[in-house]
């Protein structure tokens, strides 16, 4: 079983980077989250129009995500980004990522 994760909102999450998964200060330079590395994945939310019927019809509709690969002493890690990216796009003018 997965470790229970911490829940903060989006607009924290550039001081959260900066601890690790144990809750202890990274190690070296502070975390710019904006100058990680960006990748994204699209992953697919599917839903089964009628359930209880054998053949019924599954839809299912892109889910694009977005992360950031970033560097402490220890190495590299990842953090899930995709809210915290549409927020900067705001703030930066732009609408969002799509």
């Amino acid at each position: 079983m997965t470790p229970p994760c911490r829940v903060f909102p989006a607009t924290q999450l550039e001081a959260e980077v900066q601890v690790d998964a144990n809750g202890k200060r990274r190690k070296g330079e502070r975390v710019d989250l904006s100058a990680c590395e960006l990748f994204s994945m699209v992953q697919y939310e599917c839903q089964i129009d009628r359930p209880e019927i054998a053949d019924s019809p599954v839809r299912c509709w892109p889910v694009q995500r977005w992360f950031r690969r970033c560097q402490d002493r220890k190495g590299s890690f990842m953090v899930e980004t995709t809210v915290w990216e549409g927020s900067q796009a705001k703030k930066d003018g732009g609408g969002g990522t799509s």
